[in-house]
């Protein structure tokens, strides 16, 4: 939906206006519905330095950081280049801890530029190495697999994201890689 609005008078009339708004595209992903606008997110993640995790120094995300080119699936980098989404810019990452053998439940998100249309049950499954689906729906306590789904509560974006924001988020569990072995009673500051 491409929208061109023009006031009507002279150049120099304060109520002359110009807007543009840029094309937005819908997409469904599982059985939600959201809207987004690649370009902009595209150019809103150009003014973000960096990813969440690389702006802190606690072992979880340092862990992540090892293991950032290796954690999403090729379908799930496929969905963050076609909303626009720098895969090696999380908004944030959140290491949950252990949960079972050398695996950690990590969790995180990305924004971008677009909005949630339909809510639906807010998770999507990918598909297991064995080559079948695993659906566990919210509430469940298990994830093995990576999940990601839309999200409309998350805390502020940078202000390149503009008004009109909505986020992927992921969860997933991934090795322990540091060399530090992973102590629970240490706590970082970031």
């Amino acid at each position: 939906m491409r929208s061109w609005s023009w006031g009507v008078g002279h150049a120099t009339s304060p109520s002359s206006t110009f807007t543009i708004q840029s094309d937005m595209t819908e997409l469904r992903i599982g059985d939600q519905l959201i809207r987004y606008d690649r370009e902009a997110t595209d150019a809103a993640y150009a003014q973000v330095e960096q990813g969440g995790a690389g702006r802190c120094s606690c072992s979880g995300c340092r862990n992540f950081v090892l293991l950032r080119d290796k954690i999403y699936p090729d379908a799930f980098r496929e969905l963050l280049d076609k909303l626009g989404i720098d895969a090696m810019k999380e908004a944030e990452a959140v290491h949950d801890g252990p949960v079972k053998d050398n695996l950690h439940h990590y969790g995180g998100w990305f924004y971008f530029v677009g909005e949630i249309l339909e809510k639906g049950e807010h998770l999507r499954n990918m598909t297991s190495s064995a080559g079948f689906d695993v659906l566990l729906l919210p509430g469940s306590e298990s994830i093995s697999d990576f999940q990601y789904w839309c999200s409309w509560i998350f805390p502020r974006p940078p202000a390149s994201f503009g008004s009109k924001v909505a986020a992927l988020e992921f969860a997933t569990q991934l090795p322990w890689v540091l060399e530090d072995p992973y102590d629970p009673m240490v706590r970082e500051k970031n």
